[in-house]
C-alpha cells in the first residue's frame, strides 16, 4: 500500500514538472494558466476545487453524527449567481486589464490597497483550516486503511502539494484536476453500489426504516443529537449560498478562455453538484449507520474508508484511499495556488504593479510554502471534525468578503469604508465568538451574525461616505459592460474562439 500511494506522489509530481516544461514562465501563465483553460478542464478544475477530502470522509462524517439535516446546501443557486452576474466582469476585468486575481480588482474599483491587503489576509487566514482539512483527511484515510500513524498521511499530503504547485503553477494543477476528478468520481460512485449489492442493502426505503429504528429522531430535524435547530439550518443554508465566495471558486472565473466557457460551467456544475450531494449523503446517513454503527465525533470523520475496509476486499481500501488522496491533492493544489497569488500579487505586492513576473512567482512560491507549513500544524492540532472544520470555520470566513466583492462588481455605491468596517469588525466577530464567547453568535450558525454585521456596516458606510470618482466608476461598469456586450457580439458573429 505504501508503495502506492508513493508511486502515485511521485507521478504526480512529474506531471507536473512536465507541465512547467511546457507554460510560457510569466506570472499570467504560471498563476492563471494563461487566462486558456477550457470548458472540460474547467469543470474539473472548479468542481475537485471543491470535492476534497471533505466530500468523502467529513461530509458523509459529520451526517453519520448528527443526521441529514447537514445536507441543506444551496450551493447550486450560489454557483448560478457568480457564472451569472460576478463571473462574466470578473473575467472581462482580467482580459480587459490584465488584472491576475479578483483582490487586485476589488483594489482598484474601490481605491484601497489597504482593503486589498486586509483582503489578502483574511481569505489566507481562513485557507489555512480548509487546507488543514485535507491532510486530516489523509491522515485519517491512511490510518484507517494501513495503520500509519496520522502524522505520516499529513505529512506525505503537504509535501507532494507544495512540489506539484512550485513545480507545475495553475496549468500543471487544472490537468491534474482532471485525472484525479475521473479517479475520484468512479470510485465514489462505483464503490457505493457495490457495497450496497456486497450487503444486501439495495432498498433505500428498506435501510431508511431500519436507521431510523436504530437512531430514533435521526433522519428528521433537528435530528438524535438535536444538532439542526432552526438558527443552524439557516446558517447551513447561509453557507450553501455563499460557497461563490470561495477565492479558490471566484479565481477560476478569471482563468477561463472565453465568455463560452464560463456560461458552460456553470451548467455542468449545477448538474454534478446535485448527485455528488445525494452520494455522500447516502453513505451518511444510510449505508455507514447500518454497517458501522457507534462510532462518535472524529471518529466517523473516516467512516467510508472503515466500511470499506471491512466489506469489501482489500485492494478496494487501497483504492478508496488512493480516491480521497486524488481529492485532497485537487483541491490543495488549487487552494496552495489561490494562497500564493494573494500573498504575491495581494499582500507584498499590493502597492507595485508594475512588479516583474519573476518577483511575482517566487512570492507566490513562498506563500504557497507558508500555506502548507500551516495546514500540517493545524492537522495535527486537529481542532474539530472534518465536516465542521469547513462548514463552521472554514467557510463563514470566506463569506466575509462577499459584500465587498458583489458590492463592487455590482454596486457603483460602495466604498472602501463600508468594505473595510464590515471585513475587520465580521472577522473579529466570527474567531471572538467561535473559539472565545460564544454568546457572539446568538445560538446561531457561526456564518449568521457575522457576515450580517458585516452586511449592515458595509451598506452602512457606503451610505455614510463619498463614492470612488465617476472616473473609476466608468472604468469598472460602463467600461467593463461595453467590453462584455463587444465581445459577446464578436463571439456569436463566430469572430472570437
Amino acid at each position: 500500500m505504501i508503495y502506492i500511494v508513493i508511486l502515485l506522489g511521485f507521478a504526480l509530481v512529474l506531471i507536473s514538472a512536465y507541465g512547467y516544461k511546457l507554460s510560457s514562465k510569466t506570472a499570467a501563465d504560471y498563476l492563471l494558466a494563461g487566462r486558456k483553460i477550457g470548458t472540460f478542464v474547467m469543470f474539473f478544475y472548479v468542481y475537485f476545487a471543491i470535492s476534497s477530502a471533505w466530500t468523502f470522509y467529513g461530509f458523509p462524517g459529520t451526517i453519520y453524527n448528527t443526521g441529514p439535516g447537514f445536507m441543506l446546501f444551496f450551493t447550486f443557486v450560489s454557483f448560478a449567481f457568480l457564472y451569472i452576474f460576478l463571473g462574466p466582469k470578473l473575467w472581462a476585468a482580467g482580459r480587459k486589464y490584465g488584472y491576475l486575481s479578483p483582490l487586485q480588482y476589488l483594489g482598484e474599483r474601490y481605491q484601497s490597497t489597504g482593503l486589498r491587503v486586509l483582503l489578502g489576509l483574511s481569505l489566507v487566514l481562513f485557507l489555512f483550516p480548509y487546507l488543514g482539512l485535507q491532510a486530516v483527511g489523509i491522515g485519517a484515510g491512511m490510518k484507517a486503511a494501513a495503520g500509519f500513524p496520522f502524522w505520516f498521511g499529513a505529512l506525505y499530503m503537504c509535501v507532494i502539494m507544495v512540489f506539484i504547485c512550485l513545480l507545475g503553477g495553475t496549468r500543471a494543477v487544472a490537468w491534474l484536476n482532471v485525472l484525479l476528478g475521473i479517479i475520484f468520481t468512479v470510485t465514489f460512485f462505483g464503490f457505493l453500489g457495490w457495497i450496497m449489492v456486497k450487503t444486501g442493502n439495495t432498498s433505500l426505503t428498506e435501510m431508511a426504516a431500519r436507521v431510523q429504528e436504530a437512531r430514533p429522531g435521526f433522519l428528521g430535524v433537528p435530528g438524535a443529537v438535536n444538532a439542526w435547530s432552526p438558527g443552524n439550518l439557516l446558517g447551513l443554508a447561509m453557507a450553501g449560498m455563499t460557497v461563490l465566495a470561495w477565492p479558490h471558486v471566484v479565481i477560476g472565473t478569471m482563468q477561463a478562455k472565453s465568455l463560452v466557457v464560463v456560461r458552460k460551467t456553470i451548467i455542468m456544475m449545477l448538474l454534478f453538484s446535485v448527485v455528488f450531494c445525494n452520494i455522500a449523503a447516502i453513505w451518511g446517513y444510510l449505508v455507514a449507520p447500518i454497517l458501522v454503527p457507534g462510532l462518535k465525533g472524529k471518529a466517523a470523520d473516516a467512516i467510508v474508508q472503515i466500511a470499506i475496509t471491512q466489506f469489501l476486499p482489500p485492494w478496494a481500501s487501497s483504492a478508496t484511499l488512493l480516491a480521497v488522496l486524488a481529492a485532497a491533492i485537487s483541491t490543495v493544489a488549487t487552494q496552495l495556488m489561490v494562497a500564493g497569488i494573494f500573498v504575491s500579487r495581494d499582500i507584498i505586492f499590493a502597492a507595485s504593479p508594475g512588479v516583474d513576473d519573476r518577483k511575482l512567482i517566487l512570492w507566490s512560491r513562498l506563500g504557497m510554502v507558508i500555506a502548507a507549513v500551516g495546514s500540517f500544524a493545524l492537522a495535527m492540532a486537529r481542532p474539530a471534525e472534518l465536516g465542521l472544520l469547513l462548514s463552521n470555520v472554514a467557510s463563514p470566513g470566506f463569506a466575509l468578503w462577499l459584500p465587498p466583492l458583489v458590492g463592487g462588481v455590482l454596486w457603483k455605491r460602495g466604498t472602501k469604508q463600508g468594505a473595510i468596517s464590515g471585513l475587520v469588525v465580521g472577522v473579529l466577530w466570527l474567531i471572538v465568538g467561535s473559539f472565545f464567547y460564544k454568546p457572539l453568535l446568538m445560538g446561531m450558525h457561526p456564518i449568521v451574525a457575522p457576515l450580517a454585521i458585516d452586511t449592515i456596516l458595509y451598506v452602512g458606510a457606503s451610505y455614510l461616505t463619498a463614492p470612488v470618482s465617476k472616473a473609476v466608476q466608468h472604468k469598472f461598469f460602463d467600461e467593463l459592460e461595453d467590453f462584455l456586450l463587444d465581445y459577446t457580439a464578436a463571439e456569436r458573429a463566430g469572430a472570437r474562439d
